[in-house]
């Protein structure tokens, strides 16, 4: 099975194994195999045929058959307490202010106190 990403991989690299073949005159190195008199292939070459070899091995379509898509998990309802309070606080937390009853200062209870 081909897939647009492989075949995108393998066209930048022969599209790098050609323009390295274009600018590598500087640094050729060696001829390792003469061609003619003119032309051959230099060390700096490789590096072309190494980019051409992977744009193949990239590019090959895989013997495994593409794997099906993963069912989503099932949703289950939340476990334990509801998110919020019934009294409309928006917390639980045990040190979580509420304010008294109106016209009373935090921390006062309701009642005559006794002595």
């Amino acid at each position: 099975m081909f897939s647009a990403r492989r075949l995108l991989l393998a066209v930048l690299l022969v599209a790098a194994a050609v323009i390295w073949a274009k600018i590598n005159k500087p640094i050729e190195g060696e001829t390792l195999l003469v061609l003619s008199r003119n032309h051959g292939i230099t060390t700096a070459d490789m590096l072309s045929v190494v980019l051409l070899a992977m744009a193949v091995v990239v590019a090959w379509p895989s013997r495994r058959p593409a794997r099906p898509p993963r069912p989503a998990p099932p949703v289950s309802p939340p476990s334990g307490p509801p998110a919020g309070p019934p009294d409309g606080y928006g917390t639980t937390a045990p040190t979580a202010y509420r304010p008294a009853a109106p016209g009373r200062p935090p921390g006062t209870t309701a009642g005559p106190s006794r002595r």
